[in-house]
């Protein structure tokens, strides 16, 4: 073979070299394209979340907390923001849900709409689920639909619509999905939607929303690794709309929330599912009573473990206090008790004895306090 001849041949297997890869199970492969080509490009799928993020993004504002200041420059008292977050438009009359951590101490509130400044008025707040509701006192803001509570599941897509850092990043969209649900936190009474959505400072008090558009929760807090020994990563928590509407409606109509209380104090007991000898069941622990309360006037005693509320089982502290706060003032509820003969005086050495079942009925009262 001439020297031209194996040219032409060396550089039909380099090309073919180019060409051919390498397949499944070791097999020749032909590759999408060839070397010094533009990849190919996808017909590609319409996003589920754009046209969610189109019909819900003027719903969603941003909250500017600002107190008055005197000025050394001026020579007078000024307005000056002293926190940041966002707002969710729950009706067409201009009220706005956010984060009582949001507008703490504010002495005026303006929202930020599109790029406008709206100055908004405090209707009423909750600290113990960290909610408040304004209104904008000008303008004619779109509202959102909130979501049936039931519909939510793990694993549903979660679209959520803030102001992460302030005006820089306004209107930043982030999706996850629910990672969980019923998450209980320390020193709330709330239990959280979790998700993996990223949620930064200044998305507090914006929105949490499912494919349909409809508000299913309200971003309060995100998890980090400061203070942790472990590094964390997409735990984000939000107060679920089952919680927010109550909260909003009692707050628009009477400018605060009166809850009913049964006047006891509680803790968790994580035990057997069901009462033996030797061990406590689940439930909540009264580990005290207010003198004069319901739960005294009705019979409940320190040491006594609720393990359900009208037939419903109650596992932790928070499953009572939340049933309690879907209550009215005046309403009859039936506690089932666990009943252990002097289990307040008990050591860990000592053996726990068998104790009994007991249903009590109590007549809530209102609760001036932040007690259960």
């Amino acid at each position: 073979m001439g020297y031209l001849a194996c040219a032409a041949a060396v550089a039909m297997i380099a090309s073919a070299a180019v060409l051919t890869g390498i397949g499944a199970n070791g097999a020749p492969g032909v590759r999408a394209y060839a070397e010094g080509e533009y990849v190919r490009v996808l017909e590609g799928t319409d996003s589920p979340f754009a046209d969610v993020v189109e019909v819900v993004m003027p719903c969603v504002v941003g909250v500017s907390n600002k107190t008055h200041a005197f000025s050394l420059y001026t020579g007078r008292t000024e307005s000056v923001e002293q926190a940041s977050g966002s707002g969710v438009v729950i009706t067409t009359q201009g009220h706005v849900v956010t984060n009582y951590h949001v507008i703490q101490n504010a002495q005026e509130i303006q929202l930020i709409w599109q790029g406008e400044l709206i100055d908004a008025k405090l209707v009423g707040y909750d600290e113990l689920t960290d909610l408040a509701v304004l209104q904008a006192t000008e303008g004619s803001l779109p509202a959102v639909t909130m979501a049936d509570p039931a519909s939510v599941r793990v694993g549903d897509w979660a679209i959520v619509v803030g102001n992460p850092l302030g005006q820089q990043f306004a209107d930043t969209v982030t999706v996850g999905v629910v990672s969980g649900l019923n998450r209980e936190i320390e020193n709330s009474i709330v239990k959280m939607i979790q998700t993996d959505a990223a949620i930064n400072s200044g998305n507090s008090g914006g929105g949490m929303f499912n494919t349909k558009g409809e508000l299913i929760g309200i971003p309060s807090m995100k998890f980090s690794s400061v203070g942790f020994g472990a590094s964390i990563e997409g735990i984000g928590m939000a107060i679920p709309i089952d919680v927010v509407r109550p909260i909003v409606e009692s707050l628009i109509r009477f400018g605060q929330v009166t809850r009913p209380k049964l006047g006891v104090t509680v803790s968790t007991i994580r035990g057997t599912e069901e009462p033996e000898a030797g061990a406590l069941p689940a439930g909540v622990y009264v580990s005290a009573v207010q003198t004069g309360g319901a739960a005294e006037r009705a019979g409940v005693r320190a040491g006594d473990i609720v393990l359900a509320i009208d037939g419903e089982r109650v596992r932790q502290h928070t499953d009572l206090t939340n049933a309690i706060n879907t209550r009215s003032i005046g309403d009859v509820v039936t506690l089932t008790i666990y009943r252990v003969p002097d289990l307040p005086e008990l050591t860990v050495n000592d053996p726990i004895p068998l104790g009994e079942t007991l249903q009590i009925d109590v007549t809530l009262t209102a609760q001036d306090a932040a007690q259960a």
